[in-house]
């Protein structure tokens, strides 16, 4: 894999960015800030300067005043009034990336404050236990902690504090706080999912904490495999027959994390079959009707497969953010 094999994937991102810097899904205009940033790190990847620059402000446009953004737009509108706690740090991911692509650290220091309030934020939705709530509203915080959102914001932790170290800053909080983090850390406990859904039925609980660096104790590949389908890739829910290439290519990532690089290159090979013509991928596949479902192709899918070949087969020779 070259950088060059992607550039189609990277043409339709910029080509789904809204005049406002927002980057939506596809033509129906849906915007979720996670996967927009996403999006932007595959930009930051390839070193595109404009849309990238375009989407950090959109972004910071957005936070409110408490250092928290909405978790879904709507053609450019605000949908609901609630708030999930792993959007607003993700955005220390696309910075860190953006740095390694660049080397510059003047970015960092812009955006430096914005990036301390989001953490002050973040570490102050921990409970009692150390769990992170999963969001807030007017009614107060959610009574929930789930195992993929945990896992994304101790990815975003990690990845802020290496930009404070790269800014020379040390911050003794923060790293105790990462390190508490990972120690409590327990799949099965009682704190994950008390809303009563069981989403064990997902595979982003099971890979997630391999991705972010919260588990590495071996077992990620005999997890995977009540998602893997032969030939095809990684189921988003066990029960349905529908492999999504956004799973797939995160996936790849927890894998490439854990040293099995193995099985990692044989999902990839296997989701690089069911590129478009155009090299552009769908969101998924729907393998016992044979179709690809939902009727889309969104760009954070592309988004992640760009974000995985470049942790899987080093195509830009630059550190990795998503590894950090």
């Amino acid at each position: 894999m070259k950088k060059v094999d992607f550039k189609n994937n990277i043409s339709w991102i910029k080509d789904n960015q809204m005049s406002d810097g927002s980057i939506v899904w596809d033509d129906k205009g849906k915007c979720d800030p996670w996967d927009h940033l996403e999006c932007l790190i595959s930009l930051a990847i390839y070193e595109e300067h404009e849309p990238f620059h375009a989407g950090i402000e959109w972004f910071l446009q957005n936070l409110n005043d408490q250092f928290l953004i909405p978790p879904l737009f709507q053609n450019q509108q605000i949908v609901h009034d609630h708030f999930e706690f792993h959007h607003a740090p993700y955005l220390a991911v696309a910075l860190l990336q953006y740095y390694y692509s660049t080397n510059n650290k003047k970015f960092l220091l812009d955006n430096l404050e914005v990036l301390r309030g989001i953490t002050n934020k973040t570490l102050e939705a921990r409970d009692k236990f150390g769990y992170f709530y999963w969001a807030t509203d007017k009614k107060g915080l959610s009574d929930n902690s789930l195992i993929t959102a945990t896992s994304s914001i101790f990815l975003s932790l990690k990845c802020t504090s290496s930009i404070y170290k790269i800014l020379g800053i040390r911050s003794l909080k923060l790293e105790n706080e990462i390190a508490e983090i990972k120690k409590i850390f327990d799949l099965n406990s009682v704190r994950f999912n008390r809303d009563k859904i069981d989403r064990s039925r997902f595979s982003m609980d099971c890979y997630y904490p391999y991705l972010s660096g919260l588990l590495k104790d071996g077992n990620l590949v005999k997890s995977l495999q009540n998602f893997y389908v032969d030939g095809i890739g990684i189921k988003c829910v066990i029960e349905e027959p529908w492999v999504t290439f956004a799973e797939s290519s995160e996936a790849i990532i927890a894998l490439v994390r854990s040293d099995e690089k193995k099985f990692a290159e044989q999902i990839f090979n296997e989701i690089m079959k069911f590129r478009g013509d155009d090299g552009i991928f769908s969101t998924g596949y729907q393998f016992s009707e044979n179709i690809y479902w939902p009727d889309e192709r969104s760009t954070w899918t592309n988004a992640a497969v760009i974000i995985a070949a470049d942790a899987l087969y080093n195509i830009t020779d630059k550190p990795k953010a998503i590894l950090a």
